[in-house]
């Protein structure tokens, strides 16, 4: 990922007016993520007020930057000329932008590697109007396993730290398969199982998440339920730090690789 934002930056810098230089603005977690793969670090105004939080993949040399959230007077006050707002954001401070003449981009929601080309294609374009940078993430792809049938795949479960996993149709599905596993998890969607089904489940791999670096929650069966640490403890795992994928951003190729290294270490 480190020679990834090596190459956004430098083509970001080759096509910018060295004296009318953007003002990036992001309002989001998910928001960060993109601005750090695609932006030069001279060019972002403001990262999120989540920048400093153990979830946010932000450098510690960048989170004394300013902090923006979705909030039209502090935007205004950042005299931005790019405001990136996450998914969902941004329907009461738009029209205000727009009075004002500050052009913004609000990133789609998605589930797989799709709509991370999607979005990074979305925020590159305002940056580069010459589409100049779209063929060098197109050159980005990760391969699925083709070798042999889906049931000899490793079998792989999600489990964050509220117990939460993830079935066809996330994110993590999507590593899980472009890492070469096959998720255990067949119902689609995002879900809390009760513990005794999690348990009763026979994983080769278990890929946990947010543990060490998610937020605080009254719900935390998997940090808190001793049988399901067992489960943890008992059983091939990896950890993906929570901060790769707040959302199905550039991380996520990072968490793939994460992925695909302990299967490749399975016994």
């Amino acid at each position: 990922m480190r020679a990834l934002v090596l190459i956004f930056s430098w083509v970001l810098l080759m096509g910018a007016d060295a004296i009318d230089r953007p003002r990036i603005v992001s309002t989001s977690l998910c928001g960060d993520s993109y601005v750090l793969s695609v932006v030069a670090v001279e060019d972002i105004a403001a990262l999120s007020w989540q920048s400093g939080h153990a979830l946010s993949n932000v450098p510690h040399n960048l989170r004394n930057k300013p902090k923006a959230w979705d909030d039209a007077e502090r935007l205004l006050a950042l005299n931005p000329t790019l405001v990136v707002f996450g998914p969902g954001e941004g329907g009461a401070a738009k029209p205000v932008l727009d009075k004002h003449g500050i052009k913004y981009v609000a990133l789609d929601w998605g589930e797989g590697f799709a709509s991370v080309v999607t979005n990074t294609a979305i925020l590159q374009k305002h940056l580069l109007p010459d589409d100049s940078f779209l063929d060098v993430f197109g050159l980005i792809k990760h391969q699925t396993m083709q070798a042999g049938a889906l049931s000899s795949l490793p079998q792989i479960l999600y489990l964050s730290a509220s117990g939460g996993t993830a079935g066809p149709g996330t994110y993590v599905d999507a590593a899980i398969k472009a890492a070469g596993g096959r998720n255990i998890i067949t119902i689609q969607g995002w879900h809390t199982p009760d513990v005794e089904t999690l348990v009763g489940l026979e994983p080769d791999l278990i890929v946990t998440s947010f543990f060490e670096d998610g937020y605080a929650s009254v719900n935390e069966a998997g940090l808190n339920n001793k049988v399901l640490q067992d489960k943890i403890k008992s059983t091939a795992h990896v950890n993906v730090p929570g901060k790769l994928w707040p959302c199905a951003g550039p991380g996520l190729y990072e968490a793939t690789d994460i992925i695909a290294k302990a299967i490749e270490e399975l016994p």
